[in-house]
């Protein structure tokens, strides 16, 4: 099971729902006894966490959610003698959180590997996620990649979700890991209600069946290239004016962040909706489309293109985007958003031939997903980190 905070994030209820998750734990197999799988941070609004970590009791690892680092002087000391204490890292964001200056920022990330040393003394081992190089929008440049340096240098096990990303990041960091794990990202399948279908869909938005529409899902925030794809509509439209694009996501308080909104408002083919979307919603927006399209500037890991790709729909990538896997070739159209009339001839050309409702393209996308179904890519993480991490072993 993953251990809920429905009673409150109190250290006392950290210690007491741990603890009562490593009951239920099968002490019985030999062979693989329980270890306590500490997880930080936590991101209750996004359902890959949860779905990774699916199947982990099934491996007798033990899922506890660890909200701030220092509830763990607590709950160490309070786990049972002798069970092994792995400390799974997602994001980093919170290290340098609110640091305003650099020097704050170096500060962080001082104290923070002064934390990790002290855990791999006390017998925790370290895994790491590699979610993104970088945060999206970085400000402390040199200091977010040496936070990313300790990372990597501390971390016993670095979970990729791909083959290629190793490469990378040797190449962004300098160093490799210890030891390697890759289990790609799952899709959404499941996390989302899903019951209705492209006219229910399309009635409820108010977009016309005969529409050509593109879906973009997921927060407006600058290097998701929302502004520049604007261009490419313009461009696009001139050629085809049944397209259109549905945007749906919160956008961020950054740069550039209002001309879009303007822009957008002002835009005869863009169906903008605001927000976030309850997950209720979602099928809306996604069942109205016929292909989804990510205009990112760079990317390494998108779950926005896993939700997609679990709704069967097809995509648009610019070059920026790192599709990792998510994706069979057939499902997808690049484009460059340097050169925005090169890009809609790639979009109008496609949506007009009818590729993106091809029986080959769903039939290549069904296929190709069945193995990154959520259930799958946890059972594949778990044995492959209890390979290499299992004390018996």
């Amino acid at each position: 099971m993953i251990v809920p905070w429905r009673r409150g994030t109190s250290a006392g209820h950290l210690v007491d729902d741990a603890l009562s998750a490593l009951a239920a734990a099968d002490w019985a197999d030999r062979a693989r006894p329980p270890i306590a799988w500490l997880h930080w941070p936590v991101d209750s609004a996004n359902p890959y966490q949860s779905l990774i970590y699916s199947r982990f009791p099934r491996h007798n690892l033990v899922p506890i959610r660890i909200r701030r680092l220092d509830q763990l002087d607590r709950l160490l000391p309070a786990l049972p003698d002798g069970v092994t204490r792995v400390l799974h890292v997602h994001w980093l964001y919170d290290v340098t959180a609110g640091c305003a200056t650099t020097a704050r920022a170096e500060a962080a990330v001082d104290a923070f590997a002064a934390t990790l040393d002290s855990l791999r003394a006390d017998g925790v081992r370290l895994v790491w996620t590699v979610h993104n190089l970088l945060p999206h929008e970085t400000v402390h440049r040199q200091t977010e990649t040496r936070l990313r340096q300790v990372m990597l240098v501390a971390a016993d096990v670095v979970h990729l979700m791909h083959d290629s990303h190793l490469e990378i990041l040797q190449e962004a960091f300098g160093t490799s890991p210890r030891q390697v794990v890759v289990a790609r990202h799952p899709t959404f399948v499941g996390a989302y209600p899903d019951w209705v279908d492209r006219a229910a869909a399309r009635s409820h938005l108010g977009i016309p069946l005969g529409a050509r529409l593109l879906v973009t899902f997921g927060q407006v925030r600058p290097y998701k290239g929302h502004t520049d794809f604007l261009d490419v509509l313009d461009a696009a439209t001139r050629h085809d004016p049944r397209l259109r694009w549905l945007v749906a996501g919160k956008v961020r308080e950054e740069t550039g962040g209002p001309e879009f909104m303007r822009r957008a408002a002002e835009h005869p083919a863009v169906v903008f909706h605001p927000g976030f979307a309850p997950d209720s919603d979602v099928q809306y927006f996604l069942r109205a489309a016929d292909a989804a399209v990510y205009p990112y500037r760079s990317s390494l890991n998108s779950g926005a293109l896993a939700l997609t790709a679990g709704f069967e729909l097809p995509a648009f990538v610019s070059t920026g985007t790192t599709v990792g896997g998510l994706m069979p070739d057939a499902a997808l159209r690049r484009f460059d958003l340097a050169d925005p009339d090169k890009a809609a001839e790639v979009i109008t050309e496609a949506t007009g031939s009818g590729w993106a409702a091809a029986d080959t393209v769903r039939t290549a996308l069904r296929d190709h997903l069945g193995p990154l179904a959520p259930a799958q890519v946890s059972d594949l993480l778990a044995t492959e980190l209890r390979r290499h991490l299992d004390p018996t072993t």
